[in-house]
């Protein structure tokens, strides 16, 4: 498995886009973003929502539902993203301030410390 493939999963008929560093790619888990028709999408932030064409149909990243998923769920890539790396990691990271806004006040204050 590498980063920015899409993959199928193998207990549903779902696509997913693997964020994980290849760094870490001894551990049982992966990072993913399900992607999703962009009919179904109900709203899309450019920036948040990348869209991809896969078989000729166009999904959008749903960044806002990163999850960690055991490698034995993930089925076989069918798509490289890498050509788009920045674009997928300016979404991670635009989504990682977005949620940091809702945080409570003392936990912005203890991840500003933290990050110093």
């Amino acid at each position: 498995m590498t980063r920015f493939r899409i993959h199928r999963l193998k207990s549903e008929d779902q696509l997913v886009v693997d964020l994980k560093s290849d760094f870490l790619h001894d551990l049982p888990t992966r990072v993913v973003a399900p992607l999703q028709q962009v009919e179904e999408v109900s709203c899309v932030i450019a920036r948040l929502t990348p869209r991809f064409e896969v078989s000729g149909q166009t999904y959008v990243m749903a960044t806002h539902r990163l999850a960690a998923l055991p490698l034995s769920e993930i089925g076989p890539s069918v798509v490289d993203l890498s050509a788009r790396a920045d674009e997928i990691t300016g979404a991670t990271d635009s989504s990682s301030k977005v949620f940091e806004c809702f945080l409570p006040a003392r936990c912005r204050h203890a991840s500003i410390r933290m990050q110093s």
